[in-house]
């Protein structure tokens, strides 16, 4: 018996844990670049009380600067990468194609579409924003293309 015939399929499951366990540290590092340097465990411990799990001494600015501005904007960035991945992954699915994109079945091209009546035509009026439109554009080019093709 060759060793080719005895191959195991590769998963992700012992990928899993070293990803959940890095997401804090980036956290922590995305805290603690900026103007006003703050230094990598400061951040960290400026989290950790944050969150209510120690009671390090820490100066108030430094952990106003780490809650009120660069951990918003850190949980912000980190949820918007979760969500392209999850609309990747269902694009992919939905396709059952692993190199699937947006530009595939023309939905990036729905989305500038949607930006641009909302831009020239003032389609929405004031209150409809350019991100808006391209979300709509873009889930109105997917909704035409799934009713093409049940046809």
């Amino acid at each position: 018996m060759s060793s080719l015939a005895i191959r195991q399929p590769f998963t992700l499951s012992r990928w899993r844990y070293p990803a959940l366990m890095a997401m804090p540290l980036m956290l922590a590092l995305a805290a603690s670049i900026g103007d006003m340097p703050v230094s990598f465990t400061n951040a960290g411990k400026a989290i950790l009380n944050g969150l209510g799990l120690t009671a390090y001494a820490l100066p108030q600015i430094e952990e106003g600067i780490v809650w009120q501005y660069r951990m918003s904007r850190a949980l912000m960035a980190a949820c918007s990468g979760g969500g392209l991945a999850l609309c990747g992954l269902v694009l992919q699915a939905i396709l059952r194609n692993p190199l699937a994109e947006p530009y595939l079945l023309g939905i990036s091209a729905g989305a500038s579409l949607g930006a641009v009546c909302v831009m020239l035509l003032g389609i929405g009026g004031n209150t409809l924003g350019i991100s808006s439109g391209a979300f709509m554009g873009a889930c109105a080019a997917f909704v035409l293309i799934m009713l093409i093709t049940r046809a």
